[in-house]
C-alpha cells in the first residue's frame, strides 16, 4: 500500500466509531431480538447500526463480494470462499506496493497452507510462512497440489502453536482466513506481540471463544452442523493438546477490549457466543470488541462481515 493510500486509510479510520454500534447491538441482544427465522430483522439491524462502518470500508477498498444467499444458512457459510479471495486480493495488492525492506508474511492457523501458497505465488519477492500446530494437513495438501505450485521456493511451513508463537519474527503482515474461536484472538495477539504493521484476517466460529463449546439449539441445518462440530471440539478440549483452546483465552479474557468491559461482563459475552451460530448480531458484537481491542493496541481498523483490515504505523 503506497503512502497516499495509507494516508487515506488512516484518515477514514479516524472517523469510525466501533463503540456506538457495540452499544446498540448489545441492546438488541439484551431485548432478545436476535436469530429471527427469516433473517429479515437481523439484516435490517446490521444494515442500520453498522452502516457507518460498512461505508468506511467501501470508501477505501473496492466493492465487497455480493452474497445472494440468506445469512446464517449453509450456502452463506459455504461461500465464505468469496470473502477469502477478496481478502487475499487486498493483501496482495497492498503488499505489492509496499516499499519496506521487510518482506515476510506469516499465515498462522494455515491448516492446509492453501491460502499461504496462493499468496506466495502472487508475491514471489516475499517470504511466506504458514504455521499451525498440526503439520499433517499441510503435507497432504503439498502432495495433492504439487502440479499447482511447482518450484514454490518462497513458502515454508513451520509447526507452531499460535498460543505460544515465535515472537522473535517481525513480519510485515499477519494474515489468516478463518481461525476458529479463540484462535482468532491468539492470531491477533501474535500480530500485536510482533508489532506487525499489517493484519488482514477473517474471523470464524465465534461460538468457541473463552473455552465455550455450548450453543443455543435452534431447528435448522446450520445449527445442527455446529452442534455436531462442538461435540468434536469438546473432545479436542478434553485432550488439551493446544488446538483451539488456551488458558490465556478462557472466559475471563473476554471481552477483549477495555471499552467493551465498561458495558458487559464475561458471562454476557459467553452467552452472546452461545447464540452466535444463528445470529449476525452476536457475531458482530464479538468482532466489534476485537476492533476496539486492536485500536487500544495501536492499530487503525476497518471491519466488514468478519473481515478485518488493520494497520499500525512503524
Amino acid at each position: 500500500m503506497n503512502s497516499a493510500n495509507l494516508a487515506a486509510f488512516h484518515a477514514v479510520c479516524s472517523c469510525v466509531d466501533f463503540r456506538k454500534p457495540l452499544v446498540s447491538l448489545l441492546d438488541e441482544f439484551r431485548h432478545g431480538t436476535i436469530a429471527d427465522k427469516d433473517r429479515t430483522h437481523e439484516d435490517t439491524v446490521i444494515r442500520s447500526h453498522l452502516s457507518e462502518q460498512h461505508a468506511a470500508w467501501d470508501r477505501v477498498f473496492p466493492g465487497f463480494p455480493d452474497h445472494p444467499w440468506k445469512r446464517r444458512t449453509g450456502m452463506w457459510e459455504h461461500n465464505r470462499g468469496k470473502r477469502d479471495a477478496y481478502l487475499k486480493h487486498l493483501l496482495v495488492t497492498h503488499l505489492r506496493e509496499d516499499k519496506s525492506e521487510n518482506r515476510t508474511i506469516v499465515n498462522p492457523a494455515t491448516v492446509f497452507g492453501r491460502h499461504a501458497r496462493a499468496i506466495a505465488r502472487e508475491l514471489p519477492d516475499h517470504d511466506v510462512i504458514g504455521s499451525d500446530i498440526e503439520p499433517g494437513l499441510n503435507r497432504l495438501y503439498r502432495l495433492v497440489s504439487w502440479w499447482k505450485y511447482p518450484n514454490l521456493k518462497n513458502y515454508r511451513f513451520m509447526r507452531e502453536n499460535i498460543f505460544e508463537p515465535d515472537l522473535e519474527r517481525r513480519p510485515l503482515a499477519v494474515t489468516f482466513f478463518g481461525a476458529c474461536g479463540a484462535v482468532t484472538d491468539g492470531c491477533m495477539d501474535y500480530a500485536i506481540g510482533v508489532e506487525s504493521p499489517f493484519l488482514l484476517c477473517r474471523s470464524c466460529c465465534h461460538d468457541n471463544i473463552g473455552g465455550n463449546t455450548d450453543i443455543v439449539r435452534r431447528p435448522n441445518n446450520l445449527n445442527r452442523f455446529f452442534v455436531w462440530k462442538n461435540r468434536a471440539f469438546k473432545w479436542i478440549k478434553w485432550l488439551d493438546n493446544g488446538q483451539y483452546f488456551s488458558d490465556r483465552h478462557t472466559k475471563e479474557a473476554y471481552p477483549r477490549s477495555r471499552a467493551a468491559r465498561e458495558i458487559m461482563d464475561s458471562d454476557t459475552i459467553i452467552e452472546i457466543a452461545r447464540n452466535s451460530v444463528d445470529s449476525d448480531i452476536c457475531r458482530s458484537l464479538i468482532d466489534l470488541d476485537r476492533c476496539l481491542y486492536l485500536q487500544e493496541n495501536g492499530y487503525d481498523v476497518l471491519y466488514r462481515e468478519e473481515l478485518f483490515f488493520a494497520h499500525r504505523e512503524r
